[in-house]
């Protein structure tokens, strides 16, 4: 739980937001109590991974295969062969070959499609033998591939047919810095939970302390630990209970191809987690989806599975009933429940201190280098007057007097003064007659 808590701090210290240990362990305390079962029932899949509390998947993600540009392009080969065709016959063979390639907008044929295509293109094709190798056989055979576009006009023909694979890296996660950062502001989008500025902050909360909410997110392959540190590349809520898996809003674009993919990858690990076939009865009509879920009264997240997604219900159980989205959202500094759209509610703006680790009023302390230090763990240069976290050189001033300073100080005062050429003097009368000079630094080491 420790490092938990030193999670939720890195969160909050990015987002510069008020906080306390009381109100952090209220809020995870209420985590670890409803996430329980999902905690349990997510560890039993093969990549589950403990310090990032989520499965961590990779795969292979496609675009889809465009009809329209397909067909587009497979009209400019047809032009190109009538230029290079001079038998009617011959031509319609061709065409009835290609057409037939293309019909099925897929990167491999089926037999049906590759029988005609041996009887009208006269070639030899294999089951599973790519589309655009085969169409290249055809224009081959037919000499089509000596027209000066062909080579342009087959190789964008073979793209459109041959969708492109992205590696990306996926987890389904329980961690609550990743309902925390769920609209991470480093994404190139956001939604209306973003801690920054959204109206909804405080429907992270809700998420986190449920007991039904999963999130899916996508991201960049090569990260290994402390996933939500990083920026997602797609990301949708997923809920469960009973055998009932709840697909929302997919951001940030609705497209249905990543969304089916996403749902089937979700529906094999709840599968594979509970040792059950992986048979499931998708509902997507608005009035069967919403029966099955509603929301907490008093919780604060955007219900956009109100309005998006569908349920998925696991053949293996037999009844099904309903499930409760979201809980009330716990004040981060006083975690107290409130009403309100933020990280809090009415009480004292309070910050926990990097050094020292104690919650301050935050008043009484200042945020440098990303984190807040209470004023008790800061130090003021001699010099300069810079509020200062870290090392600090011992000095004194002009009129005697022992002060601190900062590094960059120290340094400058170690520099060959390049006003005269007696800067042995200034060390031994330790600076008190010369102007130039703020401080005579103290031999022996910093604090």
């Amino acid at each position: 739980m420790e490092e938990l808590k030193q999670a939720f701090y890195e969160v909050m210290y990015k987002y510069e937001k008020s906080f306390g240990e009381t109100g952090v362990m209220a809020n995870l305390n209420e985590w670890a109590k409803n996430k329980a079962f999902l905690l349990d029932l997510l560890r039993h899949h093969p990549g589950w991974d403990e310090d990032a509390k989520a499965i961590v998947f990779t795969f292979d993600e496609g675009r889809g295969i465009e009809h329209d540009v397909v067909d587009e392009i497979a009209f400019t080969m047809e032009d190109l062969a009538a230029d290079q065709i001079k038998d009617e016959q011959r031509l319609e063979d061709f065409r009835i070959s290609l057409r037939t390639a293309v019909s099925e907008y897929s990167s491999t044929l089926s037999e049906q499609a590759l029988e005609v295509i041996r009887t009208r293109g006269g070639i030899k094709c294999a089951t599973g033998q790519k589309t655009s190798r085969i169409i290249g056989k055809l224009c081959r055979q037919f000499g089509v591939d000596g027209h000066e576009r062909y080579n342009a006009v087959f190789a964008q023909l073979s793209d459109s047919l041959n969708p492109l694979q992205m590696l990306k890296t996926a987890l389904l996660s329980l961690h609550p810095c990743d309902f925390l950062e769920m609209s991470n502001k480093d994404n190139t989008w956001i939604s209306c939970h973003n801690l920054e500025n959204g109206s909804y902050q405080a429907g992270a909360l809700s998420y986190m302390t449920d007991d039904v909410s999963m999130i899916f997110y996508t991201i960049d392959p090569g990260t290994t630990d402390h996933f939500y540190r990083v920026p997602r590349r797609s990301r949708q809520m997923f809920f469960y209970k009973d055998g009932m898996l709840f697909q929302s809003r997919l951001y940030p674009s609705d497209l249905s191809e990543p969304m089916d993919l996403y749902r089937s990858i979700v529906q094999k690990a709840i599968a594979v987690c509970l040792n059950v076939p992986n048979r499931w009865l998708l509902k997507k009509k608005r009035e069967d989806v919403n029966t099955y879920c509603s929301s907490y009264e008093g919780s604060r997240q955007y219900p956009d599975y109100n309005y998006h997604g569908n349920v998925s219900l696991l053949k293996a159980i037999p009844e099904h009933s309903h499930f409760v989205i979201g809980r009330p959202s716990l004040c981060v500094c006083c975690g107290r429940a409130y009403r309100s759209g933020y990280l809090k509610c009415n009480c004292e703006d309070v910050v926990v201190c990097k050094d020292c680790g104690q919650t301050v009023s935050m008043r009484n302390a200042r945020y440098i280098d990303g984190a807040y230090y209470c004023n008790a763990c800061l130090h003021i240069c001699g010099v300069c007057g810079g509020m200062i976290q870290g090392t600090m050189y011992p000095a004194y001033d002009r009129h005697g007097h022992l002060v601190e300073i900062c590094e960059s100080c120290y340094q400058a005062s170690l520099e060959p003064c390049a006003a005269c050429s007696v800067r042995g003097i200034c060390r031994i009368i330790g600076n008190a007659f010369c102007p130039r000079t703020a401080v005579s630094v103290v031999e022996g080491g910093a604090r």
